[in-house]
């Protein structure tokens, strides 16, 4: 592909050793990308990813706290989160809702996450968001807070809400679940999402669907399954994404130290 790749989704940190992100790193950038969005997940990894971002110049870090850690979340995390954000250019994420066995209930996963918006918004930093068996709470609380651009990551749900989540602003990552020929629903959804709002992500290190290379460097198998999918030339998909990642990011590496 001629097109520079955009990964919206990953998690360097979460490499077993700093060799082994920077050989992903490395085997990402010969594969042609050159911008990822890095997700911290909670007070815990935010450092790492400051530090990875700090070492790559194609990688912007995200700062957030994810559902899956709210009870290891430390008094005070909240401004830690916004030390973080306003020391260097970044968006807040991975944030959101999960309904699934490995979070807290949703009452209190409702609370993080519409502060985290709100941080979001006064910061004008776009968001990264998770949502998992929650998409209609989730589409209600946007509506409450209304936020800048924010992403839904590895997008599962109906095609039915891509319309009205596009109108609030969203942007919808597809991951290398699109490889699955068996997820009908989800290639539906990849189908209904408009031109300029569709991303695609690794969510490395991990890789959620067979024939895929796991790391940033995947994501050349994931847009070009898109572009089998959607009946258009992959380089074209490729760009797309690349113009609508640049767009999400929007100005926040323009900010001095990271303030708005």
């Amino acid at each position: 592909m001629k097109s520079p790749l955009f990964d919206a989704h990953d998690h360097l940190q979460d490499y077993p050793s700093k060799a082994e992100s920077a050989e992903a790193l490395r085997l990402a950038a010969e594969a042609g990308v050159e911008l990822m969005l890095c997700n911290g997940t909670s007070p815990g990894d935010w450092e790492q990813v400051l530090d990875l971002a700090a070492e790559h110049k194609g990688v912007v870090p995200c700062f957030g706290l994810h559902p899956w850690f709210l009870r290891e979340s430390p008094p005070g995390w909240l401004e830690g989160l916004e030390s973080f954000l306003v020391r260097v250019p970044s968006c807040v994420g991975e944030i959101g809702l999960d309904g699934g066995k490995n979070a807290t209930g949703l009452a209190r996963q409702e609370g993080v996450f519409a502060v985290q918006l709100r941080l979001a918004k006064r910061l004008g930093r776009p968001a990264c968001l998770h949502c998992v068996k929650a998409w209609g709470r989730m589409l209600e609380i946007i509506k409450e807070e209304k936020p800048g651009p924010f992403m839904l990551h590895s997008y599962g749900g109906p095609a039915e809400m891509v319309a009205e989540f596009a109108s609030l602003g969203a942007y919808f990552s597809f991951s290398g679940a699109i490889l699955d020929a068996k997820r009908e629903k989800l290639r539906r959804s990849l189908s209904a999402v408009p031109a300029e709002r569709l991303l695609f992500e690794t969510e490395a290190p991990d890789a959620d669907a067979p024939g895929w290379r796991a790391g940033p460097a995947g994501i050349v198998e994931v847009v070009s399954a898109a572009a089998v999918i959607l009946g258009r030339p992959a380089e074209e998909i490729a760009a797309l994404s690349w113009a609508n990642g640049n767009k999400f990011v929007g100005d926040i590496r323009t900010l001095k130290n990271g303030n708005p």
